[in-house]
């Protein structure tokens, strides 16, 4: 979901993403993955966390296939051909691409497998899994939901009376809520479309609202959010959704005034200070920034890249110990962790300090061998070498690294300015 996810609100877990696929929740789960492959994981998760992709994509393929099966059967072949390109993005496992190309064949004007694995921009797409990919948790191995048992899965999450709110809507508002939570919203956009106005209330306006938003028509989105806060100002999951649509424009003034109403209604703070975090930088306001900053660490929120983002103000306010004490709540591991039992942003917090070279400089070693394409972690073994005074061995490492073309800019400048310092 990218920025519409709930920003550096703690994250999704391993135990999270478990659950997720032993409830059937396939599209929530491959959201989840996402999110979990950007933060720092030991190898044997972050292996788990690839299986689990799999097998959430290969779920929500078996889902779209049933459903095409089930229009062909009504001889509805356009629909038929929408959920057939969809599964045909999503699928992962060898047997069961060959069950969707098999349908694929009396829908012929279904677009190739080849195309549809790359062509459909709103799926999700799992398909750089490959066909080589045998994974050991099979989509054979799953029992697939009926659409009521979706629903009761979706709204296990729900507050009761939302929930039994959803459970009385009528079949094309379903429908359309199933899609969306399915990670279909670009087919659930047109069934939004058609609910008739009677039921047109505060969750039909979030709704649409939160699928428009997943699909980048963020002004609509806007639009269709607040009309549901209109209605119930007191939906908070609208409120949410908007003031992240709101960042994510850049109008800070209209999301300034949204999170100071929910702190005074006293509505979800954490999330309201990790905002307002946002908001403040973007107005360049460091000083409000580091004070919101501070009270969503106060108030226990510790998303690695949340973490990241308040030592990073401390630091810049000179706070040096207060920054290290904030990014040692970062954990170590594989990944993005890297090794050495210290995390990869404490490790270059520590080197720009000129500490503990040692110990970085397995840290550096070890992400280096986990993630060898990444040129980051070479530069700054290299700068741990020249710290050390091993002149020798950092610019060997460095007159390679500075070459490489996967170099941040500003990295490689870090990279032009180390040698040019030893040549002067």
């Amino acid at each position: 979901m990218g920025f519409l996810s709930k920003l550096f609100g703690g994250g999704p877990t391993i135990d999270g993403l478990r659950k997720a696929m032993e409830q059937k929740r396939f599209a929530d789960a491959r959201v989840m993955v996402e999110e979990l492959l950007e933060k720092p994981l030991a190898d044997e998760e972050l292996e788990e966390v690839k299986q689990l992709k799999a097998a959430a994509g290969d779920g929500l393929a078996r889902l779209n296939l049933d459903e095409a099966l089930g229009y062909q059967r009504a001889g509805e072949e356009k629909r038929a051909v929408e959920h057939l390109e969809l599964a045909l993005a999503q699928v992962c496992s060898v047997e069961l691409r060959k069950e969707i190309e098999a349908a694929a064949l009396l829908a012929p004007t279904v677009e190739p497998p080849e195309q549809a694995a790359i062509g459909h921009k709103h799926s999700g797409s799992c398909s750089s899994c490959g066909p080589q990919v045998m994974e050991p948790l099979s989509s054979d191995d799953i029992e697939f939901p009926d659409h009521e048992s979706q629903l009761e899965l979706i709204l296990t999450s729900y507050p009761p009376q939302i929930a039994e709110r959803y459970q009385q809507k009528g079949e094309q508002f379903l429908q359309a809520f199933l899609l969306s939570h399915s990670g279909q919203d670009d087919v659930a956009l047109a069934h939004w479309q058609q609910v008739p106005p009677i039921e047109q209330d505060e969750l039909y306006w979030f709704e649409l609202g939160a699928a428009q938003a997943r699909v980048g028509q963020v002004k609509q989105a806007c639009k269709n959010l607040e009309k549901a806060l209109q209605l119930a100002p007191g939906l908070l999951p609208a409120s949410e959704m908007l003031i992240q649509v709101l960042v994510s424009l850049g109008d800070a003034e209209a999301a300034m005034n949204r999170l100071e109403q929910m702190l005074e209604q006293g509505q979800d703070p954490a999330f309201c200070h990790v905002q307002l975090v946002l908001v403040r930088l973007q107005q360049q306001q460091q000083g409000q920034a580091l004070t919101h900053a501070r009270q969503a660490l106060a108030l226990g929120v510790i998303d690695p890249n949340f973490l990241q983002l308040a030592a990073s103000l401390l630091e810049q306010a000179g706070e040096m110990e207060e920054a290290e004490t904030v990014l040692r709540r970062i954990p170590s591991g594989g990944g993005c962790g890297g090794g050495g039992g210290m995390s990869l942003p404490l490790a270059e917090f520590l080197l720009r300090q000129k500490r503990d070279l040692g110990k970085l400089l397995d840290t550096f070693n070890a992400a280096c061998r986990q993630d060898p394409q990444n040129p980051r972690w070479q530069l700054r073994a290299a700068q741990t070498y020249m710290a050390r005074n091993w002149t020798k061995e950092g610019l060997e490492l460095l007159n390679k690294v500075v070459h490489d073309p996967q170099l941040d800019p500003e990295l490689k400048q870090e990279a032009e300015q180390l040698l040019a310092s030893q040549k002067a």
